[in-house]
């Protein structure tokens, strides 16, 4: 869980930026420029979650929601 702290922080970062800075009229070149970057950092926090996340030891079958103590009725 630690590798993927720093990833999911920047690219929320990133995107909270890109939303504070596309309300200004005046900045919309900046703009332009976040939105066409902007598939690099989503890609790259889904990579490094998939590869460095650990996974679920429960199956979908077992409980379809890891934060909650459901588990399916047979």
């Amino acid at each position: 869980m630690e590798k993927i702290k720093l990833p999911i922080l920047l690219t929320t970062l990133y995107l909270f930026i890109f939303v504070v800075i596309s309300t200004f009229d005046a900045l919309m070149a900046l703009t332009f420029l976040l939105v066409s970057l902007s598939p690099v950092p989503i890609i790259w926090m889904v990579y490094r979650v998939l590869r460095d996340g650990t996974p679920s030891p429960h199956t979908f079958e077992e409980r379809f929601y890891d934060d909650y103590e459901y588990e399916r009725l047979p």
